[in-house]
């Protein structure tokens, strides 16, 4: 097993994931993996999630999971199979500041 990806599922370390049980707003970027001893099947592996800060389940360790799974209130394991990755599609992006400062006119300037 490659220790940076899930055997579970398509994520690997560095992924930003949601959960589907809390929505699309629930959001952590995977830090690891780990086997659950005595757990079968899908359920055996667990990922270590960072939920990102200033979102609406920061704090989400602190009572939503067993403490042998908390490392603090942001950081702790989830079974991976609750975990789906966040794809971004036809998304728009932001022009460059060059560009931006080029549209606005020639006598602006930025700092």
């Amino acid at each position: 097993m490659d220790p940076n990806t899930s055997r579970i599922k398509d994520i690997s370390i560095g992924d930003l994931v949601t959960h589907v049980l809390y929505g699309k707003e629930w959001v952590g970027m995977v830090l690891g993996f780990k086997d659950e001893e005595g757990s079968f099947g899908t359920r055996s592996e667990k990922a270590l999630v960072q939920i990102q800060p200033g979102t609406k389940f920061e704090g989400f360790f602190k009572n939503k999971v067993a403490a042998k799974d908390k490392m603090n209130e942001n950081l702790g394991y989830v079974t991976t199979n609750w975990l789906f990755k966040i794809e971004i599609k036809d998304a728009k992006f932001r022009p460059s500041r060059r560009e931006a400062s080029q549209s606005r006119g020639k006598d602006s300037s930025v700092s």
